[in-house]
């Protein structure tokens, strides 16, 4: 059925770049773009008017975890009191013993409220890091019946964190474990790359530069060239982990994969924040930029995950003029893409203490160009004849955005995931004036909930302090 998109803020693409058509027209039948541009006069089946919205290319999501939802991720605030086992190490702080309940991942119901709700944040695809680690063949049933367009793959490395009842950090080594862990991922590639009806792309996910051996992460990259997949792996993302692998390495987590042969276009980085020169190191040598920037690796920045820690990139301008391909990501929750790109063009500001950084056009690009480039889909993040009607459209007729001029500007000065009127994904309308078209939201909602307090009941079963919820992580006034 071909459909016509018109009166609204077009972004197109040139074939170089973005260009915004004011008053613009899109056109899509089946799974193409037809045509974007002013004036469109063929006969259509479908017209939907878009006066006072921005039709853009649907947002590309470059770090999401499914399995961190509206429960999980009061387990990973800032505000807990034991910093040890806050999002600084990114984990919940169990015990070696309670570690497998620590987690009440529901494919049924707290993953496939994820994908929902980045999905209505404007997403139409979505780096899943691990999330289809539990059950393989139902998450991508899940995927499918979701309607998203997903990169995803079972994470894994060789080593675990735990905590003792003292609250020292334990690891647990297992070179066996990474190695069966890569095997579950290239039989995951192998089985589901291309599933959903093309929509699912697979990606190896080793877990972070500290967490695998160098022997893992080359088995990786053997696997990664035989399959034909990608890779994306949390780097740099915390001092435990720089440290960590100064200790054992004598080099930056950075010139270590750049020693083992680790970096190429087919890689992205995680995060990558603690890199040589950050100011939190007191480490000048080396220029891990320029490792990166001359590999060809992308980087995936999660800004909110770690300003909510204090933390900023030093900085997105940074790295992008230094030729880094540059994507963003949710990580954390909310997961509001439209959030993301204010905090990260902000984020950058702070750090080069410079109203000039963090341009709207450099972050828009980032969440719409930047995530195709890691998995080599020219088709995906523009709107150009022959590519994928994957569009999203955003409602700047609200009394927030006032007088609008530049839309893009505007997208990222004040948009928030609830702007978000229309999603198509492959053609698909999945959201439709604000609403998911597929399942009751309510429903899902009160599903949530439930959960959410089964995961709180039991924090006293498996934290290392044994305290309940209120107590691991304060709640901001007492409750009655």
């Amino acid at each position: 059925m071909k459909t016509l998109i018109q009166g609204g803020f077009v972004v197109g693409y040139d074939g170089k770049q973005h260009e915004i058509f004011k008053d613009g027209v899109v056109v899509f039948d089946g799974d193409r773009i037809e045509f974007v541009g002013k004036q469109y006069t063929e006969p259509v089946e479908n017209t939907i008017d878009a006066k006072g919205c921005l039709v853009s290319p649907g947002f590309i999501d470059t770090h999401f975890h499914s399995g961190i939802n509206a429960s999980d991720y009061i387990l990973n605030d800032s505000t807990k009191t034991d910093f040890f086992a806050s999002n600084y190490l990114a984990h919940g702080g169990p015990t070696r013993e309670g570690a497998h309940s620590a987690h009440l991942k529901d494919v049924d119901v707290g993953q496939r409220y994820s994908l929902i709700h980045v999905l209505k944040s404007g997403v139409t695809t979505t780096f899943d890091i691990g999330g289809a680690g539990g059950e393989p063949g139902r998450y991508v049933d899940m995927i499918d019946q979701v309607g998203i367009r997903c990169v995803a793959g079972p994470s894994y490395k060789n080593v675990s964190f735990f905590h003792d009842r003292d609250g020292r950090l334990e690891y647990d080594w297992d070179d066996d474990r990474g190695s069966r862990g890569l095997k579950s991922a290239v039989d995951f590639a192998t089985k589901f790359n291309g599933a959903c009806h093309g929509r699912m792309t697979a990606m190896l996910f080793p877990g972070h530069v500290d967490s695998c051996t160098p022997a893992l992460l080359k088995d990786t990259k053997k696997a990664a060239r035989d399959t034909g997949v990608g890779i994306q792996i949390h780097a740099t993302i915390n001092l435990f982990e720089f440290h960590t692998v100064m200790q054992r390495e004598r080099c930056t987590p950075i010139e270590l994969l750049k020693k083992i042969d680790f970096l190429d276009p087919q890689v992205s980085l995680s995060h990558c924040i603690f890199i040589s020169g950050h100011s939190w190191l007191a480490y000048p040598y080396g220029d891990d930029l320029k490792i990166i920037a001359d590999s060809g690796a992308s980087v995936a920045y999660s800004p909110l995950k770690y300003l909510k820690l204090g933390i900023v990139m030093e900085s997105f301008d940074k790295y992008r003029q230094a030729g880094i391909n540059m994507g963003i990501g949710t990580d954390t929750f909310p997961k509001d893409i439209l959030s993301d790109m204010r905090y990260a063009a902000l984020a950058s500001r702070l750090a080069d203490k410079s109203f000039l950084s963090g341009h709207p056009r450099d972050v828009f690009n980032a969440i719409t160009l930047g995530g195709p480039k890691m998995f080599a889909r020219a088709d995906l993040g523009r709107l150009q004849k022959g590519v994928k009607p994957d569009i999203t459209i955003v409602n700047l007729r609200d009394i927030a955005f006032g007088a609008v001029r530049d839309p893009i500007r505007s997208l990222m000065e004040t948009a928030v995931s609830r702007d978000v009127r229309t999603v198509i994904v492959d053609g698909e309308i999945l959201v439709d004036n604000g609403k998911y078209l597929r399942l009751d939201e309510q429903e899902l909602l009160d599903k949530v909930q439930a959960k959410g307090e089964q995961i709180w009941d039991s924090v006293p079963k498996w934290h290392w302090t044994g305290k309940n919820i209120d107590e691991v992580v304060p709640p901001s006034f007492r409750m009655k």
